[in-house]
């Protein structure tokens, strides 16, 4: 008798191998055949034995309903898999002889069982051949009995090995969810009304990936497809997209307001703490929603919508749903037709569809405004401004990165060459573009083209540069130095900036990650850390830059502190080249204003 994880397994098989195959019931039919014209029966069938009762998965010769698998000549049969099992008279074997097939019509008395065995190994069933008169069975016959069984057997592992590569083929590998192809196929299939699309995009995955490596994330992302799979009604299915993007499919929806209950249903399941190295965290998602017939009129709308709705999630602030309208206009790229658009962009011949803001970024000792950052923006034809959390995600995982740096380049260099330029330009340069050996001489190209020198030109990049061809990113340095180029390291302190990388590499100033400047002002945990950071900047005499200042506690903190710059919203906006100068000469009796009032406001 095999143990309970066997049975699991056989019974698995058994449930397998009822399944209805049209190319199967064709193989199983002709094998009937040759079976009785072989042994001289008018009966043979492929009998298969289930928990509680034995059942013919294919027959010649009967028609037969499922007998309790006491009474089964089949149920021994398979308790000795490699024997044919013969029964010379059923009625007299007390046994069989309550067997309605024996006792009743069609009156059974001859039965020989060879075992079949299923893709797993377990014996699953029977090919048995049955007289309605007692008789014997040569061994010769027993033999060639065993080779049809056999036959049935590799037909039956072939059909569940066929099974297994086209599940594999349509099932993500790492998560157990459908995946596009699959996808494709069951919409090309559905009755396309009343069908619900709930996009789903993690909100802070990035930060797991940093912390607890791929392999973190993994775990992460396969809990999630379990959470979404337990959530979900029956009948919905639940697919990745790719990344930690995911779709569920949702049927029968009758009103929009039953996806929308689903959505929160699924918000709530992903609320639930993940454990992961024994440390616990939180995951939120952003969700996009869309159904037929409210929100769009075909399938290949309705995925842009719920797609356009899941940006728009997102810019509203994440951890939220936000349901599709009743029309297109108005509403955002989604992310396929993003892609789609950037894809035509950086063809050869494209146009690029951004254009670039500057953010001054001034001195806290003279007000004057020492350089600006050249920012990304992308309008779309429908109103809305993609910022650079929506769309840098995007072009990095369709492998632009490089591009986009050359030419955020060239047009900064380009509006530099117009000699309106009030004060240095800092452009960001990605981990893959500075990283890689020659980017300084691609720098030198550019400002030779435009007959600019190195001193109107500041590179930003981040530490991320410095994980993979680190002596490439220290030569990129140097050679950027001999141009008069100065480089600066961004996001220092946001959970990677050392001391060592202070030390080690010649940087011209440091930018201090927005999160320590957002909480500088709310307590003495996070005064203490920008006084760290500061004081540390102070001892390399490296100068500081606080980027994302928006209110004037922070400014009168950093100020203080001796942090030698600030950039953020509360000093300007991301500008138009053509008002740049405006505000850099407005920029000083600004800043001390601002310095002056906050002085006063705390004086006794």
């Amino acid at each position: 008798m095999s143990n309970p994880a066997e049975e699991a397994e056989r019974l698995a098989d058994v449930t397998e191998a009822s399944l209805p195959d049209g190319a199967a019931d064709e193989l199983l039919g002709a094998l009937l055949r040759v079976a009785s014209d072989l042994l001289g029966v008018p009966v043979s069938g492929v009998s298969l034995v289930g928990e509680r009762e034995q059942f013919f998965r294919a027959a010649q010769g009967l028609k037969a309903s499922p007998v309790p698998r006491g009474l089964a000549p089949c149920t021994y049969a398979i308790q000795r898999p490699d024997e044919v099992m013969v029964v010379p008279d059923l009625a007299a074997d007390p046994r069989f002889r309550s067997n309605p097939l024996v006792a009743g019509d069609p009156g059974l008395r001859f039965y020989a069982g060879a075992p079949l065995r299923g893709p797993r190994g377990g014996v699953i069933g029977t090919l048995g051949v049955l007289d309605r008169v007692p008789r014997s069975l040569a061994p010769a016959q027993a033999a060639r009995l065993q080779d049809l069984a056999r036959g049935i057997s590799a037909a039956l592992s072939l059909r569940h090995a066929t099974r297994e590569v086209h599940r594999a083929a349509r099932t993500d590998s790492l998560t157990g969810a459908l995946n596009r192809m699959a996808l494709e196929e069951m919409l090309a299939a559905d009755d396309p009304r009343n069908l619900g699309l709930l996009m789903i995009d993690l909100d802070g995955f990035k930060p797991i990936n940093d912390t607890y490596g791929h392999a973190g994330g993994d775990r992460v992302l396969v809990e999630v497809a379990s959470r979404l799979r337990r959530t979900v009604r029956p009948g919905d299915a639940v697919v990745r997209l790719g990344g930690d993007e995911f779709l569920v499919v949702t049927r029968g929806i009758e009103r929009p307001a039953a996806g929308i209950g689903l959505a929160a249903r699924i918000h709530a399941a992903l609320a639930e703490s993940f454990v992961l190295n024994g440390s616990s965290l939180t995951l939120r998602a952003s969700i996009g929603f869309a159904a037929m017939p409210w929100h769009a009129a075909d399938l290949p709308a309705l995925m842009e919508r719920a797609d356009a709705a899941l940006y728009a999630a997102k810019r509203a602030g994440r951890g939220i749903t936000h349901a599709a309208g009743t029309a297109a206009e108005g509403e955002a790229l989604g992310r396929a037709a993003l892609e789609a658009r950037l894809r035509e962009a950086f063809a050869p011949g494209g146009i690029a569809p951004f254009h670039l803001a500057f953010q001054p970024i001034a001195s806290l000792s003279t007000g004057e405004v020492t350089s600006a950052e050249a920012l990304l923006r992308w309008r779309t034809e429908n109103g809305f401004c993609l910022r650079p959390s929506e769309l840098l995600p995007v072009i990095e995982g369709l492998g632009y990165s490089g591009a986009l740096d050359r030419w955020v380049l060239g047009e900064t260099c380009r509006l530099l060459a117009r000699g309106d330029a009030p004060c240095p330009v800092a452009v960001n340069a990605s981990a893959s573009t500075f990283g890689v050996p020659g980017f300084d001489a691609e720098v030198a190209a550019a400002l030779r083209e435009h007959g600019l020198t190195g001193e109107c030109l500041v590179i930003e990049m981040t530490e991320s540069s410095l994980v993979g061809d680190a002596e490439a990113a220290l030569a990129n340095m140097h050679g950027l130095a001999r141009l008069g180029v100065r480089v600066v390291l961004d996001d220092f302190g946001g959970g990677h900036g050392t001391l060592a990388r202070l030390r080690d590499y010649p940087f011209h100033a440091i930018k201090i990650d927005r999160s320590l400047v957002t909480g500088c002002a709310d307590g003495a945990q996070g005064l203490a850390l920008m006084e760290a950071v500061a004081d540390m900047a102070q001892a390399f005499s490296i100068p500081a830059v606080a980027e994302g200042v928006e209110d004037a506690a922070q400014l009168a903190v950093l100020s203080r502190l001796g942090v030698e710059r600030a950039q953020g919203f509360l000093l300007s906006r991301p500008l138009p080249w053509e008002e740049l100068e405006a505000a850099a000469t407005a920029m000083p009796a600004r800043l001390r204003a601002m310095l002056a009032e906050q002085a006063s406001s705390v004086l006794p």
